[in-house]
């Protein structure tokens, strides 16, 4: 005679508190996205116009090369002036830095920090 095994599976409660999680996650995943994409946009354009200049120390030269690829790749968080060059040893350090704030229900936010850094 064999014993009735128990049923195993996931409950009806189960499967609803699992989907609130993952919607919850993806919804979050969705509103981030485009803010970490203008990241490494910003990160490419600052790079790029840190390499482009021809006197890296020249404060509104490297400005205007970042204006330049920011304003092609519709990047609107940060501007030129938002540049700050640095000179640590050999090296030529630009940085920017941002925040940003998104709204995701009631009056829940997600605040999210950047700082884009390049060297030459």
């Amino acid at each position: 005679m064999q014993v009735p095994r128990r049923q195993r599976g996931l409950t009806f409660g189960g499967f609803l508190f699992v989907a609130v999680v993952v919607v919850t996650v993806l919804m979050i995943g969705f509103r981030i996205t485009p803010a970490v994409l203008e990241y490494f946009a910003v990160k490419q354009a600052l790079n790029e116009a840190l390499e482009t200049v021809k006197d890296p120390t020249a404060v509104p030269d490297v400005q205007r090369a970042f204006q330049r690829r920011i304003d092609a790749g519709y990047i609107e968080s940060v501007t030129s002036k938002d540049v700050e060059i640095n000179r640590e040893g050999n090296a030529i350090r630009a940085s920017v830095a941002w925040s940003r704030t998104m709204h995701l229900v009631a009056n829940a936010s997600l605040i999210l920090e950047f700082e884009a850094t390049a060297t030459r």
